[in-house]
């Protein structure tokens, strides 16, 4: 996919302020349906299905967000309104109003299973009934099987933000559109995204480019389909490989020490205690000190939401890292293999 800038369009490209909640979800669903993100999203994708089981949501979301968000070539625009940086409510309100001319349009091209041929047109017909299941069905599932998450999402979210802001701020919109290695390469005036599934060129015409990361985006790059509407470009955060050039890791060892440094490092983008504890192979209260320090110095930040513990790097923490070798040479992980989505 080829994605076609002017200068006015490098003028008005810029970076989302944070998590994008429909997006989210979106992504979140076809994550369900399609399994990949096996290891990053294991202890996710078990918790949601008991979640969902738990408190009867899963047939629903199996019968009815699986039919209009299905893990295929396509899905509706208006499921991914603008208004989903600004928060559920806002975008549910954005989604719900979609005019009828518009639902007929962008539903006629699902295929959902014989059960939700009926509800698909009356929602296509922009029945109020369908219309309020949907508002319904999608509000649950957030509250089951993303909200609990929303500390984590957020949290790596916001680390690969920190480090886009900077790499614009010093090297301006060609530097942020270069930093999208591996998943595109940047030669003015194309963006190209290679072994995307939909072979299209997408001309932006002066409406510039939003770019938004995406904590359940995993396989590649996403667009909007209409090439009408604002555009967007959604991606997978970065993630830090856990591989580290040895010198670079010294370094930072000798600085603050080894199990520090470590955890440091492998709080990345964003990391519960209990993550961090699995893979460095300490305890949990053992995690719980280090990370005290470490924000007692500013260099992560932490977010409880019941008995979970979020940590994050902070601006301080990303440039300790990056100042001390720790991005010169390294690698980030590259989206997990597995079944293609939808090809936006």
């Amino acid at each position: 996919m080829r994605i076609h800038f002017t200068s006015a369009d490098l003028a008005r490209t810029h970076l989302a302020h944070g998590p994008d909640v429909m997006w989210e979800i979106v992504n979140s669903l076809q994550a369900l349906q399609a399994g990949y993100g096996k290891s990053a999203l294991r202890d996710w994708r078990r918790s949601t299905a008991h979640a969902l089981y738990r408190i009867g949501l899963a047939g629903r979301v199996r019968d009815r967000l699986f039919t209009i968000a299905p893990h295929a070539t396509y899905f509706p625009d208006l499921l991914t309104p603008v208004e989903g940086g600004l928060g559920l409510e806002e975008a549910l309100e954005a989604v719900l109003s979609t005019p009828r001319t518009r639902l007929r349009a962008e539903m006629a091209p699902l295929e959902g299973a014989p059960g939700a041929a009926s509800w698909l047109d009356d929602l296509s017909a922009g029945r109020p009934r369908a219309l309020a299941e949907l508002g319904e069905t999608l509000t649950a599932y957030y509250r089951g099987g993303v909200e609990p998450h929303w500390d984590l999402v957020r949290a790596s979210v916001d680390g690969d933000l920190v480090e886009r802001r900077q790499s614009h701020t010093h090297g301006g919109v060609h530097a942020l559109l270069d930093g999208l290695r591996p998943m595109a390469s940047w030669r003015f005036p194309v963006l190209e995204i290679a072994g995307h599934p939909s072979d299209r060129d997408v001309h932006l015409k002066g409406r510039g480019l939003l770019l938004i990361p995406s904590y359940f985006c995993r396989l590649h790059p996403v667009t909007i389909f209409n090439g009408a509407l604002p555009q967007v470009l959604v991606f997978p955060v970065r993630r830090p490989d856990a591989r580290v050039p040895p010198g670079n890791a010294a370094a930072t060892g000798r600085l603050l020490g080894d199990t520090r440094a470590a955890v440091l490092r492998a709080v990345g983008a964003g990391s519960t205690t209990s993550d961090l504890a699995r893979r460095l192979g300490v305890t949990p209260a053992t995690i719980s000190h280090h990370t005290g320090v470490l924000r007692d110095a500013g260099l992560i930040r932490s977010r409880r939401s019941a008995t979970t513990v979020t940590h994050s790097l902070t601006s301080l923490g990303w440039s300790l890292l990056h100042r001390g070798g720790h991005d010169r040479g390294a690698t980030w992980s590259k989206p997990a293999s597995g079944p293609r989505r939808q090809g936006r």
